[in-house]
């Protein structure tokens, strides 16, 4: 009888994308898994961690490939390090100050990489390339495109209407609405999830914004990094007065001979009039978490950091009244803005602060009838600011966006979503 001899597993062996057929290779999850391993289909022994990209008599262009488990789904994220090699496989070493360049610049480096990426896309089972997937894709070589992420919106919006002059695209005023709609119901659905601040991997809503944006460690830059970039949502929700233009953190006041002691508003909204317009976060409390006097039944205490929140504001207005005229104003691109044309008489303050929803839910109905009571009347009775918060102009995007009223109970529900 006779006994199969069992081969030793050999791990570090090459295969060169050039000459070698790339169907014989399989990407498997090993018995421990704990890692997942390239190897040949027909010689089971035979793994391979390094593929030859281009292959000379004087050079080679290897890649090295490693998995590690993903931190976000059960499988393997695939890490490449390209080298630069002699003929004997020797790492070539260059001068410290010079830069090391691999470079793909004949069709043959090219399409083995590609061949490689197509073998790794191949195993999705086991190799996790969702990010890959997500940013990139192939395209037949009579696609047209145009790429916008990178660019502001001025010249996003150049490069459309010259994409569409070129081709002489026919748009619909209805194709234009349903861009606009798709447009803002992402950016609807992100204003939940930041009013939510929801869990997502392991992550607040709040903290996933800030590190995609690069923003600073406070909730309050993100409220403010958001808004801006959705000028919209102010432009039509905080005034009956169209806001056309909203200037970043602008200096009200008059200076002081070393260019201090002038308040700043967070974003100076401008129109025919001038507005101001502060804002909190929508974690702000507005009311203290206890009533601390018993002798007022009907009525609740504010935070110091609503109160403060009105001093500020009250404290922009009155020098922007005073400054509007001798002070010159900048807008997003460097240029003075033409005041000519817009007035400052009694600018409107805005105070955008907190979330009704989710301090005074209606679960607590006695206290929930005090604060909103409280609030109203505070509201109603203060000509010289005026409040919102965060839920509020959430609710009333969502009518300029669905052009319907939103379901009451829409923060309290957990299924509730864009």
């Amino acid at each position: 009888m006779a006994i199969q001899q069992v081969k030793t597993p050999t791990f570090n062996n090459v295969f060169n994308l050039i000459t070698d057929n790339l169907s014989q290779l399989e990407i498997k999850e090993n018995q421990a898994k704990d890692n997942c391993l390239i190897h040949d289909k027909d010689d089971k022994s035979k793994y391979y961690n390094t593929f030859i990209i281009q292959d000379n008599p004087k050079t080679k262009i290897i890649c090295e490939i490693s998995f590690y488990p993903s931190s976000l789904t059960s499988r393997y994220t695939p890490r490449l390090t390209f080298k630069k090699t002699d003929s004997a496989g020797v790492i070539k070493e260059i001068d410290s100050k010079k830069p090391i360049i691999i470079a793909f610049k004949e069709s043959k480096q090219a399409l083995a990489f590609w061949k490689l990426i197509g073998l790794l896309n191949s195993f999705k089972d086991v190799v996790d390339l969702n990010e890959f997937e997500k940013s990139f894709q192939v395209l037949s070589r009579n696609t047209q495109y145009i790429e916008l992420p990178s660019k502001d919106d001025k010249k996003k919006v150049e490069e459309i209407i010259e994409f569409v002059r070129k081709h002489d695209i026919d748009l619909k005023e209805t194709d234009i609405k349903s861009i606009t709609f798709s447009s803002r119901k992402k950016t609807i659905h992100r204003f939940l999830y930041l009013l939510k601040n929801k869990v997502i991997d392991n992550k607040r809503s709040l903290d996933i914004y800030k590190e995609a944006y690069r923003l600073q460690d406070s909730k309050e830059a993100v409220w403010h990094h958001f808004l801006k970039k959705n000028d919209w949502i102010l432009g039509l929700n905080v005034d009956i007065k169209f806001i056309r233009d909203l200037l970043d953190e602008q200096k009200v006041g008059i200076e002081n001979s070393k260019g201090s002691g002038s308040p700043k508003t967070d974003l100076l909204g401008i129109s025919d009039y001038t507005t101001l317009i502060e804002l909190k976060h929508s974690e702000t409390n507005i009311f203290k978490d206890s009533k601390t006097s018993k002798s007022r039944t009907n009525t609740w205490d504010f935070t110091p950091d609503f109160i403060e929140g009105i001093s500020q504001c009250l404290g922009q207005k009155f020098a922007f009244d005073k400054s509007y005229m001798t002070k010159n104003f900048i807008d997003e691109n460097g240029k003075p803005i033409d005041k000519s044309e817009i007035f400052t008489e009694d600018p409107k303050t805005i105070l955008i602060i907190g979330n009704r929803k989710r301090e005074f839910p209606h679960n607590n109905l006695n206290e929930h009838n005090i604060k909103s009571k409280t609030f109203e009347l505070f509201r109603r009775n203060n000509r010289n600011v005026e409040i919102i918060t965060f839920d509020e102009l959430f609710a009333r995007a969502y009518h300029i966006v669905f052009s319907e009223k939103i379901k009451l109970d829409w923060f309290e529900d957990d299924d509730f979503d864009i």
